[in-house]
């Protein structure tokens, strides 16, 4: 023989063993109980509240050994982390003192944005809020771009300090006043815009500060060195930016470019306030007209529709930033 056989080292027990039967059971007894109707009055008060207890108590010993539990399966920690959420749902249920019926007639009433013309008005009011959002974008992209490429290049005291006045300004208002000033003090100056244009140009001053700042540290990440063999090759500092620096500094600041593209997106609401007809607006219109505020609920709604996307590949970009 060339070599010694080795022993198979056994394997140690878990210290910590899941049991996903006796965990099903008591969460299926305990969800019954809890959906069961509450004793209001006497002692039956307090042994309810100790039963409630003793259901999570009970539950709680079967779902830690289960999370723990190096060899159980994903699915199966997923699927109890969810039961106890059930169970958590089944007990506010269960002893909130709320009037399910009227929440839902108030909030939930399908019958409100089924009539004539609600509907149709809350998909207007998301078209006008994408166009807010996307106009805001490209503006606020291009300012930024440029506000930090100046500031990179540009070796001059007084115009950085411009910019960086500008950029801690517009970081520091609150979009809401800029909102308002800018919409009740323009025409004042003999610039007159419609609450669409008074908008997108509000949001693009707030967010161009923003992505100064993010388009700056990206640009601020590319080693000096690339610069420099650029220039030495015969590159102007324009070129050196436009042909080295920035091609490199849009990937590494990608993800949180996206994050403010979310940002953006949420505060289109905000220009309600300036009488521009997108959800919220929208919303607050059917509310006051119907006395019910589902409308509220379903511009919700359609805000998920639009950013969980983009919340979803938000989060692919920050897994693939490259590393500087």
């Amino acid at each position: 023989m060339t070599g010694t056989a080795t022993k198979a080292r056994p394997t140690r027990p878990a210290l910590i063993k899941s049991r996903p039967i006796p965990l099903a059971l008591v969460f299926l007894a305990g969800l019954g109980y809890l959906l069961s109707a509450p004793v209001t009055a006497g002692l039956g008060i307090a042994f309810d509240i100790a039963a409630t207890a003793a259901v999570f108590v009970v539950f709680l010993s079967l779902f830690i050994p289960v999370q723990l539990d190096r060899g159980a399966p994903l699915w199966l920690q997923n699927v109890s982390a969810l039961a106890l959420l059930v169970l958590m749902a089944a007990a506010f249920f269960r002893w909130a003192d709320a009037d399910w019926g009227r929440l839902g007639h108030l909030f939930f009433n399908l019958e409100v944005m089924s009539r004539p013309g609600a509907m149709a008005r809350m998909l207007s009011g998301l078209w006008i809020a994408v166009q807010v959002f996307l106009f805001s974008l490209v503006l606020a992209t291009l300012l930024g771009i440029f506000m930090a490429v100046v500031r990179s290049i540009v070796n001059d005291a007084l115009l950085n300090f411009f910019i960086d006045l500008y950029v801690d300004v517009f970081r520091a208002v609150p979009p809401i006043v800029l909102l308002l000033v800018t919409y009740s003090a323009l025409p004042y100056s003999g610039i007159v815009l419609s609450p669409f244009a008074t908008g997108v140009v509000a949001l693009t001053l707030i967010e161009g500060a923003y992505l100064t700042e993010v388009f700056r540290s990206g640009i601020e990440a590319i080693h000096r060195n690339q610069v420099l063999s650029a220039r030495s090759i015969g590159l102007s500092a324009w070129q050196a930016m436009r042909l080295v620096v920035l091609p490199q500094s849009v990937r590494i600041v990608l993800p949180d470019y996206s994050n403010r593209l979310i940002g953006l997106m949420k505060r289109t609401a905000e220009t309600s306030v300036i009488a521009i007809a997108e959800i919220l607006k929208v919303a607050q219109d059917l509310q006051s007209q119907y006395v019910n505020a589902t409308p509220l609920i379903v511009g919700a709604l359609l805000y998920m529709v639009v950013l969980f996307p983009m919340t979803r590949i938000v989060s692919r970009l920050e897994k693939t930033r490259p590393r500087t």
